[in-house]
């Protein structure tokens, strides 16, 4: 029981840690550009449409931007729309890591989809399907990385300033964290339910 509790103390400390630590780069990158996300992606020819997340969804080919992100003209709105864009991009130039991870994400949809059917009918074999479907997170690590260097060529193409391009590597640094984050919380909860703790 002790351990339990600790265990389940230091996952609540990352996950916190890490929402502190976002909040405040979200913060930082609140600086207004003169163009919004929606033009970074305009100009390059990208077509994007109006989401509830944003993203680029190689089965569909379309970088799907929220509102905020799409018409926002913050530091924050121009990286996660620049972020997105170098995934279109890599995609097309066909870049190897960008299509493990588009079949990375395929294989963990079908993962997802087996464990959570696995784990409605109280099949014990859903924790490990789960776990491998989360563990398939991990190989999206790299595509994210090499996106976000690249969106940060297509921002200083924009002609962002030292200072705004620093605060938009900060905020995108942050955002990548989460691709290690969650993956191993739920690999932590999954081992620990494995193990009955």
């Amino acid at each position: 029981m002790v351990l339990e509790l600790l265990l389940l103390s230091m996952l609540l400390a990352s996950v916190l840690t890490y929402y502190l630590e976002r909040t405040r780069r979200e913060r930082e990158a609140g600086v207004v550009l003169p163009f919004s996300g929606g033009y970074v992606l305009r100009k390059r020819g990208i077509p994007y449409q109006l989401s509830r997340q944003d993203g680029f969804f190689p089965v569909f080919r379309v970088v799907w931007l929220r509102r905020e992100t799409a018409e926002g003209r913050s530091v924050k709105d121009a990286a996660l729309a620049a972020h997105e864009a170098a995934h279109a991009l890599r995609f097309e130039r066909g870049e190897r890591t960008a299509w493990m991870a588009y079949y990375a994400l395929i294989f963990r949809w079908m993962l997802l989809g087996s464990g959570l059917t696995l784990a409605f009918l109280l099949n014990p074999a859903a924790i490990g399907v789960l776990a491998l479907a989360y563990g398939v997170g991990l190989l999206f690590i790299p595509e994210e990385e090499a996106a976000s260097a690249e969106a940060m060529g297509i921002l200083r193409e924009e002609g962002l300033r030292e200072e705004e391009l620093e605060r938009a590597r900060r905020l995108l640094e942050v955002y990548g964290k989460s691709y290690w984050l969650v993956p191993l919380a739920a690999l932590a909860l999954l081992g620990g339910q494995a193990v009955g703790l």
